[in-house]
């Protein structure tokens, strides 16, 4: 039976809403998805449990080269939905947005297009072909699955070992996880294309689950893009294309836009807390948002170097930054205070932070790019109050990349530059040491970070190549 609709545009809204509720549901379930920049609604940028990676089977060498594509335009970091029943079978699938207004489905365990989708541009401004440095031309935000509010819960009995091997010791080897129920039903892709319109996109197939709606301003440098309980949020900066800077929500529900704009302060990130609470840094200060409305609950100066980061500590959240002195600051997610102040000591800190949670001894690190390395820090109590105790430092890296985490690996990708390709290493997330690295694989140098899932790590490149690492299934 077929239902006629007057207002195609609330149909549209209303049709788009329950995809998002169906993503939001099936995404809620597992832990290995990536789901936005930064992992989660967190931005934690850490993958809490993994079948096959651990800092064990990575030094027994499970770590390999999986296959590269070829893209149109420089690719964002993948994000990546898994066990999905579309019309070729079963289908574990990556998303990825280029410059050039693609977005771009693969079959990440066979290492090719899936599907491709052009955004084509529907704007009254003439749309920016060669941009800078400071403002890239073209669609230059990550994609965004339809994210849960709260943490994914990690699958029982996983642990830090997913396969036997050398380096701690006694650890057993953690038993085969159970696979999460296949998809039958296909959810949600979002993507903010450069001319300002955001998109809902059938996983399955790439085409538009509901008309696209006006967000922001066309040729905007956009980033920052999540999906959120039904709303899609995202934050431009350096007043590219004339759009000013701002943190930008729409409502699902009704294609309500709201904005809370920052004046001359660009934006530099946005995280969440379990409440809702949004929280984004800028280049003056950091803020506390409503969830819908992005009307300031409290604000606080602060000459922020790094988007924020939310996370648990004895079952309180904080939110912690760096600053553009270098030093990293965790503050009371209410008030914003500063609860503890970790001097930059002349070095300045660039990039996102992560976190990560040992399993067993439940300890906390927060990780940081430090000039050329990257430092972790413990998350301890000191005489009642939480505090941060430097733990190891990495070898140095040609403009280090943010960190990500997969099961206790911490995996980092050195940059490179016009005249020396990028590496990703990868680092025991407890002592630093380095249990592998790509070597020569990468061809080119990287300006877009990296993101994980599915037991694999993904680099773009400034060529256009995407590149896959990871564990090998026995059907790759």
């Amino acid at each position: 039976m077929s239902l006629k609709c007057a207002n195609k545009t609330l149909c549209g809204a209303l049709f788009a809403l329950n995809f998002a509720s169906f993503a939001h549901a099936q995404f809620g379930r597992g832990g290995g998805d990536w789901m936005a920049i930064g992992g989660d609604a967190q931005r934690s940028a850490a993958v809490k449990t993994d079948p096959h990676i651990s800092p064990e089977s990575v030094q027994a060498g499970v770590m390999q080269t999986l296959w590269k594509i070829k893209l149109n335009g420089v690719p964002t970091p993948p994000v990546v939905g898994s066990r999905l029943i579309t019309y070729k079978g079963f289908k574990d699938l990556l998303y990825v947005a280029t410059s050039a207004d693609n977005v771009v489905s693969i079959d990440h365990v066979m290492g090719k297009v899936f599907w491709e989708s052009h955004l084509p541009y529907d704007s009254l401004l003439v749309p920016v072909k060669n941009g800078t440095a400071t403002c890239p031309a073209g669609m230059t935000a990550a994609l965004s699955l339809a994210v849960p509010l709260a943490p994914p819960t990690p699958g029982a009995g996983r642990g830090r070992g997913a396969a036997p091997g050398p380096g701690r010791g006694n650890m057993a080897a953690a038993p085969v996880p159970t696979l999460p129920r296949p998809r039958r039903t296909p959810g949600a892709v979002y993507a903010l294309s450069s001319d300002g319109l955001i998109h809902t996109l059938n996983q399955n197939t790439g085409t538009d689950i509901a008309p696209a709606f006006r967000f922001i301003r066309g040729n905007a440098k956009a980033h920052d893009l999540i999906s959120v309980a039904n709303v899609v949020y995202a934050v431009t900066s350096d007043n590219c294309g004339g759009t000013p800077n701002a943190v930008w929500s729409i409502n699902l529900e009704d294609t309500l836009v709201s904005e809370w704009k920052t004046g001359d302060a660009s934006v530099l990130g946005l995280a969440f807390g379990s409440d809702g609470t949004v929280y984004a840094t800028t280049s003056k200060g950091i803020a506390a948002l409503e969830q819908k409305t992005l009307k300031v609950k409290q604000l606080e100066d602060s000459e922020s170097a790094t988007p924020p980061l939310v996370f648990k500590f004895k079952d309180k959240e904080y939110v912690v930054a760096a600053n553009v002195h270098g030093h990293i600051l965790v503050r009371d997610p209410a008030s914003l205070a500063i609860v503890v102040n970790v001097p930059g000591n002349g070095s300045g800190i660039g990039n996102a932070l992560a976190s990560w949670e040992e399993a067993e001894s439940k300890t906390r690190w927060i990780l940081a790019t430090k000039g050329s390395s990257v430092v972790a820090f413990k998350v301890v109590e000191d005489g009642g109050s939480i505090a941060l105790q430097q733990g190891w430092t990495s070898r140095e890296m040609v403009s280090p990349a943010a960190p990500i985490v997969v099961n206790g690996v911490v995996f980092v990708l050195s940059s490179g530059s016009r005249t020396a390709p990028a590496v990703l290493c990868a680092l025991d997330g407890i002592t630093g040491k380095e249990l592998w690295n790509s070597g020569k694989a990468i061809g080119s140098y990287s300006t877009t970070g990296i993101s994980s899932g599915a037991s694999k790590v993904f680099v773009g490149t400034h060529d256009g190549t995407l590149y896959a690492f990871g564990y090998l299934l026995n059907r790759e």
